[in-house]
């Protein structure tokens, strides 16, 4: 069952409709602003970009500087391409494999090679870390953090809650082979280089199904990204009522 559904899922035009149908639709419009993909000022790693869905609901006037996508699949960077060119978007993909980067220094310096390169400022981990060990997120976590110019990581991914049956029971269909619980998500970001953290709760058409975001930060940051978060989930209740 699990060797068919990593089959469907690996067409990107599947697996777009099939999460927009399981999640009641995805709140793309919201999360470009909540992830700063609408800020011209920021340079984005979107690490784990699947086919870079999120570029739909970028314009020509609320944009990142520049884009870069990384993912394991070349399917999904194919589509991801196709969809930044349409945009003109100041944009690069790369193929890689985040599973292998704690053993493979080969493959940790062509991750910090990319985000030196692209003088990246803001990382994104979207629906990433349920799919990687401790040690792999680690790795990624501690990688970012040490490239000079990225100021800030922003993760997202489903979680495991107490009481909440359908909402654990779409964590249990996920493909992702380490969903966990709130505490262990918190023990992982703790145990990071990362010093300043911020939570936050979102969902999508379905409100019974929540993701878990943290967004990291070296310096002080200013915005609130729970006051976002929440403003984001207002938003979508809103567009669902």
């Amino acid at each position: 069952m699990r060797n068919l559904k990593t089959w469907l899922l690996s067409s990107p035009s599947i697996y777009h409709y099939l999460r927009q149908i399981a999640t009641g639709g995805m709140p793309f419009e919201h999360w470009v602003d909540l992830y700063g993909l609408s800020d011209p000022h920021e340079r984005v790693a979107d690490i784990g970009c699947g086919p870079s869905d999120i570029l739909r609901y970028l314009d020509d006037e609320s944009r990142p500087a520049f884009y870069l996508g990384v993912d394991i699949s070349e399917r999904y960077l194919d589509m991801a391409r196709k969809k930044a060119r349409s945009l003109g978007l100041d944009a690069e993909f790369i193929r890689m494999d985040l599973g292998r980067l704690p053993n493979d220094p080969g493959v940790q310096s062509e991750l910090i090679e990319a985000l030196e390169k692209h003088r990246i400022t803001r990382v994104l981990l979207l629906g990433v870390i349920h799919h990687i060990s401790d040690e792999a997120a680690l790795t990624t976590l501690g990688l970012a953090h040490e490239i000079v110019t990225v100021g800030s990581l922003i993760t997202s991914d489903v979680v495991y809650l107490p009481g909440r049956r359908l909402n654990n029971l779409l964590c249990d269909w996920d493909r992702g082979e380490f969903v966990r619980d709130e505490a262990s998500y918190d023990a992982l970001v703790r145990s990071s280089p990362w010093t300043r953290c911020e939570r936050a709760f979102t969902h999508p058409g379905f409100s019974f199904i929540q993701y878990l975001h943290y967004r990291l930060a070296k310096p002080p940051d200013p915005d609130s990204f729970d006051a976002q978060a929440k403003s984001m989930t207002e938003r979508t209740s809103s567009r669902r009522s």
